[in-house]
C-alpha cells in the first residue's frame, strides 16, 4: 500500500490495486479544505491503462458538496479513460447530501469493495430489490398506500437517523444498511410518498430480520413502526 506523498488536511489517503482496480482508501473529513490536494492524487491514480478507480469512503466520517464535485469530476476523466469510477459505503450522513444533491443518478455506489471489484448490484439496486422481496416475497403485503402522517413521520425519522450508530453496532451483518441508506436519501428529499415507502421498508425489514438488542434501536424502530400502522396503515 502507498500513503498519497501530500496528505491533505483532516483526510487520509491510501491506495493499492485488486483485481485491476486502483483503490483509493480514505478517513477523515472530506470537505473543501481537502480538495486540491485530493483531486491531484485520485487524478494520479487514473492513467490510460489504469482507469478503474474504486474510492472506498467506508472511513470517511464528514463529506460536503465540495468533496463530492471532485469525485464527480474524476469520474468524467475515469470515463475519458475508458474506465470507471465507483464509490464504496458512504456513511449515512454521505449518503444524504448525496441524494439531496441529486448525485445517486450519477455515481456508481457499492455495500463493499469486493462488490465494486466484481460488478456486483449498486446500493441502490440492492434496495430496491431487498424492498420487492420484503414486501412480496415474504408474504407481507401493504394493504394500504395511503401516507402516514408526515408531522409525525419525519420528526421520528430524524431520530432514527440521529442513532444511525447505533443502529451498525445492532446491525453486525449490514443487513439494514441498503433500506436505511435509502430512508436518509428520502428524508433528505422532498417526496413524502418516498418517505413513506422508505419508511415502511424499514418497517418490513424489522419484521424480517432480528437485531442486535439495543434500547436506543428499540425506541425508535417502535415509534417509526406505530406510525407507519397506524390508522389503518398496516403492512
Amino acid at each position: 500500500m502507498s500513503p498519497g506523498p501530500d496528505r491533505p488536511p483532516g483526510l487520509s489517503f491510501v491506495s493499492h490495486v485488486r483485481n485491476g482496480y486502483t483503490i483509493a482508501e480514505l478517513s477523515g473529513e472530506l470537505d473543501i479544505a481537502c480538495v486540491p490536494t485530493l483531486r491531484e492524487q485520485l487524478l494520479g491514480a487514473l492513467r490510460p491503462d489504469a482507469g478503474h478507480l474504486i474510492v472506498d469512503l467506508s472511513g470517511v466520517d464528514f463529506c460536503d458538496a465540495s468533496g463530492l464535485a471532485v469525485l464527480i469530476g474524476i469520474g468524467r476523466r475515469a470515463t475519458l479513460l475508458g474506465g470507471v469510477l465507483r464509490l464504496v459505503a458512504p456513511a449515512p450522513s454521505t449518503m444524504t447530501v448525496i441524494y439531496s444533491l441529486g448525485l445517486h443518478r450519477k455515481l456508481d455506489i457499492f455495500p463493499s469493495v469486493p462488490a465494486a471489484t466484481t460488478g456486483a448490484k449498486t446500493i441502490r439496486h440492492r434496495a430496491a430489490e431487498a424492498t420487492r422481496s420484503e414486501a412480496t416475497g415474504s408474504g407481507l403485503v401493504m394493504k394500504h398506500t395511503a401516507t402516514p402522517d408526515i408531522e409525525e413521520l419525519r420528526p421520528a425519522i430524524a431520530t432514527l437517523l440521529a442513532e444511525i450508530d447505533a443502529w451498525h453496532e445492532a446491525d453486525p451483518d449490514g443487513r439494514f444498511t441498503p433500506v436505511l441508506h435509502i430512508l436518509a436519501g428520502a428524508y433528505a428529499g422532498l417526496d413524502q410518498t418516498a418517505l413513506a415507502h422508505a419508511a415502511r421498508s424499514l418497517v418490513l425489514t424489522l419484521r424480517r430480520h432480528p437485531l442486535t438488542h439495543s434500547p436506543a434501536v428499540a425506541a425508535a424502530a417502535s415509534r417509526l413502526r406505530r406510525i407507519v400502522e397506524a390508522d389503518g396503515h398496516q403492512l
